[in-house]
């Protein structure tokens, strides 16, 4: 009897403790999408204050994705709106957690996952660590004590921050590869994708299937990041699962990466220049193969035209430079 009351004592107190969590975390949790409010990955994050069922494709992945899709580009060009949900060194249970994020709110007729994330390594909690970070997001935004504002305690989250560039971060900075001698090198040998990196990816691509929205395998050109042993295990993990992969690490742009010039540090990542290549092909391979609808003249999003107008005054002065 005396465990007994123990037992529930011990219950109660964990009751109580969970209860209070739970309301410290939508205290502390940002009430808008903005830097200053306190959230995280803004880029990415710009995304929750897009209308809902407006965006037709989802661009997941790490820094590989953000340096070298330009949305802007391919709906000023085909009509189709795209989100470039990236952030540095996103591991593949993070790319989970913001699908399964987005999809509550937005209905993507395609996914398009960046593959450098499927190889990038974490350890075997962190997964259980953004989980309880789900359910109690005090454990992220613990930080914000210090910056805590009436309007905190209201509970009343209002996202306003519009991301003009719709996840893309413009960097137009040059430096170029000093080597490409082992850069995509024959081999027979796949580099097998680790375990734990295989079971978030199945997830993700269950979540895709299980929502209905195909789902394309895409890797960007990098020296530094890709090699044939990648390849050769993503092509196969996509003819198992029958996905569509491709790589533009061999070659199959229109125009070819220009190592000299298209890189921002010495071919980890694309620059502007890089990146508007690599957009180019995209969209037009999205046209060709995807029904993807063309909102330009559509009422519905004026405030893309909006948002066109605004990114061509960041980005236009800036590509003039460099071509002078």
């Amino acid at each position: 009897m005396k465990y007994l009351k123990i037992i529930g004592r011990i219950g109660l107190f964990s009751l109580i403790f969970a209860v209070i969590l739970y309301y410290l975390s939508w205290v502390f949790i940002p009430k808008n999408n903005l830097d200053q409010a306190g959230m995280r990955d803004v880029s990415a994050n710009g995304i929750l204050s897009e209308k809902k069922e407006t965006i037709d494709v989802l661009i997941l992945g790490d820094s590989e994705a953000y340096s070298s899709i330009i949305p802007m580009e391919m709906y000023e060009k085909y009509g189709f709106t795209s989100y470039v949900l990236a952030t540095p060194g996103q591991p593949l249970y993070y790319t989970k957690t913001l699908l399964d994020r987005t999809l509550q709110t937005q209905k993507p007729q395609l996914v398009v996952l960046e593959t450098n994330a499927i190889y990038r390594s974490f350890q075997p909690f962190s997964p259980l660590a953004e989980e309880a970070r789900k359910v109690f997001p005090i454990f992220e935004y613990h930080d914000r004590w210090k910056s805590l504002r009436v309007e905190d305690f209201s509970l009343d989250i209002h996202y306003t921050y519009n991301n003009v560039m719709k996840g893309y971060r413009f960097n137009n900075n040059v430096q170029a590869v000093t080597s490409l001698d082992s850069y995509m090198k024959e081999t027979d040998q796949a580099q097998i994708i680790p375990k734990i990196n295989l079971l978030f990816l199945n997830m993700i691509i269950d979540t895709c299937e299980k929502a209905e929205i195909p789902v394309l395998l895409l890797s960007t050109p990098s020296p530094v990041n890709w090699n044939m042993g990648k390849h050769l295990a993503v092509a196969d993990y996509a003819r198992d699962k029958g996905l569509t992969y491709v790589d533009l690490n061999l070659q199959d742009l229109e125009t070819p990466i220009d190592w000299k010039m298209d890189t921002r540090d010495a071919g980890d990542h694309l620059n502007d220049a890089g990146a508007l290549k690599v957009t180019h092909f995209l969209g037009n391979y999205l046209y060709d193969h995807f029904s993807l609808p063309d909102h330009r003249q559509d009422k519905d999003y004026l405030s893309w035209k909006e948002s066109l107008s605004l990114y061509h005054q960041m980005v236009d002065e800036n590509r003039k430079k460099m071509k002078q």
